[in-house]
């Protein structure tokens, strides 16, 4: 599988296996009053990928900005899908519902899921998270701040408080991995327009934290590409092995919106510890 995973400039890709495929869902990187929209890519094997075309289109949530479609996040329950998006810049987070992992998806609400700024996060970059136990949380934030909240069982509603878990160094693109009981939060720290675009991470006994910030994983290689950030993880199916869905620029490319998706392997130590990603080009065969 090379990288990147298919053409054009996409961003912010979060990566999940449902119903026998493996399917990408990103943000079309482009000027913000062209990003009206959401695509996902999917494939049998990490390999070939099909554009399944637009799974949300703006014209049809009315209350959103109509622009600055960003940073889509998707999960399963009973067979429905739901998408939660950020739906402008100050529109807040929406959720829209499906009975397929590709879509179409329908606004669920009618309004936005959460527009407030809890905590001084902006309300974007979502990330849906299904516990062990079956409850559910929406991680999320911009602007420095990283909060979550408790989803109902509906999905589509929020529960309880709203905490702020802000570790060092946070920006945007939170991200939750549950491996052998603990809790690896996730994020992307730096300038998303520069090389300073990295992910980070903290471990923790509790999804609510505290998240203390242990090490950075991912982060440019002048080698390979710039900017490597705002990413997602997969545990293969049938396997102990993971891989790391993220966004870099190529080397050659200077302008901010110019990023590709891209899939390499994540690795842990025996301590548990995750050990830096390397870029590559040649994706899950290097």
């Amino acid at each position: 599988m090379p990288n990147p995973c298919f053409p054009g400039w996409y961003a912010d890709p979060e990566l999940h296996y449902f119903a026998g495929r493996y399917t990408i869902y990103p943000t079309f990187s482009a000027a913000y009053e062209e990003q009206t929209f959401f695509e996902c890519f999917s494939s049998p094997d990490l390999v070939t990928w099909t554009n399944e075309g637009r799974i949300l289109d703006f014209a049809n949530v009315p209350w959103s900005t109509q622009r600055a479609a960003w940073a889509p996040s998707c999960c399963e329950r009973d067979g429905k899908y739901y998408f939660y998006f950020s739906a402008g810049d100050g529109a807040g987070i929406g959720v829209a519902v499906s009975d397929s992992p590709t879509g179409p998806f329908v606004d669920a609400v009618g309004a936005p899921l959460i527009k407030e700024y809890h905590h001084g996060a902006q309300p974007i970059d979502a990330h849906a998270f299904i516990d062990d136990d079956g409850q559910a949380y929406l991680y999320y934030g911009g602007w420095k701040h990283a909060v979550v909240v408790r989803l109902g069982e509906d999905m589509v509603s929020t529960i309880g408080e709203f905490v702020e878990i802000t570790p060092e160094n946070y920006v945007e693109g939170p991200f939750m991995l549950k491996k052998d009981g603990k809790y690896y939060f996730m994020w992307s720290e730096g300038g998303w327009g520069d090389s300073s675009y990295a992910v980070a991470y903290g471990v923790s006994d509790h999804p609510l934290g505290p998240f203390e910030r242990r090490a950075k994983i991912l982060e440019s290689d002048y080698s390979v590409g710039k900017g490597a950030g705002h990413h997602s993880v997969l545990q293969l199916p049938g396997t102990q092995e993971y891989v790391i869905c993220y966004h870099r620029r190529p080397l050659e490319e200077e302008h901010h919106n110019h990023r590709v998706t891209c899939i390499d392997r994540m690795e842990f130590d025996g301590d548990g510890n995750i050990l830096p990603v390397k870029l590559t080009f040649e994706g899950l065969r290097a």
